[in-house]
């Protein structure tokens, strides 16, 4: 089943991503040692890809399968469980075809 992120979002702790249907995730900054030393800035600019974010001022990518299985929503080696991003099934009408943009 593929199911759509339509939130990414960050606080001083973690980052949260959700899916259109209502599944909610997290990653805690202190598992991933960039993002931990990194300011509230830098968590914040984040991108968007198909499979997961990408924060280039520390050049750290996190997948959303990996956030969601973290939060055993899902298991790794199941491939009929995907999490992807797309503009337009959320309902975000991009200006162009590039990735979309954090904070």
């Amino acid at each position: 089943m593929k199911r759509y992120i339509d939130k990414v979002w960050t606080d001083d702790h973690a980052v949260y991503a959700s899916t259109s249907d209502g599944l909610e995730a997290s990653y805690e900054f202190a598992l991933w040692p960039s993002l931990a030393k990194a300011t509230a800035a830098q968590r914040e600019d984040f991108y968007l890809s198909y499979s997961g974010i990408h924060w280039p001022q520390i050049d750290e990518d996190l997948s959303f399968k990996g956030m969601f299985t973290h939060a055993n929503l899902c298991t790794q080696d199941s491939p009929e469980n995907s999490f992807v991003y797309e503009a337009e099934q959320v309902g975000i009408v991009a200006e162009d075809d590039g990735p979309q943009y954090g904070k």
